[in-house]
């Protein structure tokens, strides 16, 4: 409606458009920056989010509701802020008021390399530092192994190896506590069809077990049990054995084979040599 008033204004010249500019200039068509309204902020993002995307924009001192580029500007400040994942609407209305709808990245996980940890959501985009990262790290999947440098903060990192890990964490989440996981390590190998040892992810437990997951979840590779079948393997494996890090301690387990899982004990600190009496 409004942007019809601009375009009939065009239209009648002159005269029309000295009424447009009154309007424009109208009190009551000023919009307060208070009166922009985006999608509430999940916890996990900090600081003013509406304050931070307000300030990005190049918004005049006076903001008019009958100014065409206001929508504009505001959807192109939401689509660069790399929290944001995507930007469903932007409205304005009146008494004057803008309406933004968003959807929200989330993280998902850390990726662990030797300059530090970087969160990712389920995309493997990488993210700025979340707010409760430093207080509640410790509940983050880690991904280890990486051998890459992230990319830019709000676009994906570049390496498939952190999209297939962020994609295998996102599965693997709402049972990350219960299955007491504490990494997931990406392969060092490239996934050959050929192979079934090459391309496989494992999965670290909190006593040190390692878990030989297999594939990527979005793997086509002949005899490659379904993502859904290995993680309820897991899961019977925690419910039947005791969660890790309980009395049964460390052991490679393989959840990849087509009939029963295969088990057996780590020793993760070689005995002592006996000393020579001599």
């Amino acid at each position: 409606m409004l942007g019809a008033l601009a375009a009939f204004g065009g239209i009648l010249g002159a005269p029309a458009r000295e009424s447009w500019h009154s309007l424009f200039r109208a009190p009551e068509y000023q919009l307060q920056r208070r009166e922009i309204h985006i999608t509430q902020p999940p916890r996990w993002i900090p600081g003013d989010f509406t304050r931070e995307i307000v300030s990005n924009c190049e918004l005049p001192s006076r903001i008019s509701l009958m100014d065409p580029n206001i929508t504009r500007e505001l959807h192109d400040a939401c689509s660069l802020n790399p929290w944001v994942e995507r930007v469903h609407s932007v409205r304005k209305t009146f008494p004057p008021r803008v309406t933004i709808e968003l959807d929200y990245r989330r993280p998902l996980a850390l990726v662990c390399i030797d300059s530090g940890e970087f969160p990712v959501d389920e995309s493997g985009v990488v993210l700025p530092q979340p707010r409760q990262l430093l207080t509640d790290s410790e509940s983050y999947p880690r991904i280890e192994g990486i051998r890459t440098a992230p990319g830019m903060v709000g676009h994906p990192w570049g390496d498939p190896l952190v999209i297939q890990a962020s994609a295998l964490a996102a599965i693997l989440e709402p049972f990350w506590k219960e299955l007491q996981l504490a990494a997931i390590v990406v392969p060092s190998t490239s996934h050959r069809p050929d192979s079934f040892d090459d391309g496989v992810f494992e999965l670290r437990a909190v006593d040190g077990s390692r878990i030989l997951w297999g594939h990527s979840p979005d793997s086509d590779h002949p005899g490659s049990l379904p993502t859904q079948t290995r993680l309820q393997r897991l899961r019977d494996y925690n419910r039947q054995l005791g969660p890790f890090g309980s009395h049964h301690g460390a052991h490679l387990i393989d959840l990849r084979p087509l009939g029963e899982i295969s088990r057996r004990p780590l020793n993760l600190v070689p005995p002592a040599r006996p000393t020579d009496p001599t």
